[in-house]
């Protein structure tokens, strides 16, 4: 299994990267009216048509970077956690694979269906906000399962402490954001409460996991047994 930790770290950092990445040069790219991360959407960055939606004014010129960005993190967090899932034993290795997997299926839907007036007067809208749904919720509670499983033992305890504050957080960030909705609050502050976490908590992971597949195997056991991570 520690053969298996490298490459789960890998597409831990690298989709993170390519995601902030993305969405950094698609909010540059805005030049009437400027992109806020306050009080814009993410999902305003992979918009393909300008216009007014949901009361924000919209112009993404990039937005096949944003789009893509949204599909390749969803795609390597999917591979991450079912490579993550293989160090995993019993029902958190079926866990982590499925919410894994769903995970990366709400991105994907995100990417490809974006959130904008042509959207919803094409019909298309509710698959976005679907897969919003499915990516924000199935990050975040990733984490906070998998935080309240690693801190039973002594070697996963501060990653599985670090899960937990970052997935309740994000979780208590998508409801605040749902509660408020149109109360006049940076609603884009507020969702990327509940985004920023899973990127966060895919960095924290992969250097766990770093310093793991570093890590001689528990004395008595395999080389490639699994502990944890």
């Amino acid at each position: 299994m520690n053969k298996l930790r490298p490459l789960a770290a890998a597409a831990f950092l690298l989709g993170p990267v390519i995601y902030l990445a993305a969405e950094a040069i698609a909010a540059a790219a805005w030049k009437s009216p400027s992109y806020s991360y306050a009080d814009n959407w993410i999902s305003d960055l992979g918009s393909a048509t300008a216009g007014v939606f949901q009361g924000r004014q919209l112009d993404s010129p990039l937005h096949a970077i944003m789009n893509t960005g949204f599909i390749v993190q969803g795609i390597l967090f999917g591979i991450a956690t079912v490579l993550l899932s293989r160090t995993l034993n019993g029902r958190p290795r079926t866990f982590t694979a499925v919410t894994g997997t769903v995970t990366m299926i709400g991105y994907i839907l995100v990417g490809t269906f974006h959130g904008s007036l042509q959207a919803q007067q094409n019909g298309t809208l509710p698959l976005h906000f679907t897969g919003a749904t499915l990516a924000i919720l199935g990050g975040n509670v990733l984490a906070l399962v998998l935080g309240l499983h690693w801190r039973k033992t002594s070697p996963t305890r501060l990653i599985g402490l670090v899960s937990i504050v970052l997935g309740t957080f994000g979780l208590a960030s998508v409801t605040a954001l749902f509660l408020t909705f149109n109360a006049g609050l940076p609603s884009g502050a507020i969702e990327r409460g509940s985004v920023y976490t899973i990127v966060i908590w895919q960095l924290a992971v992969a250097a766990a996991l770093l310093r793991r597949a570093g890590s001689p195997a528990p004395h008595g056991a395999p080389a490639g047994a699994s502990t944890g991570t």
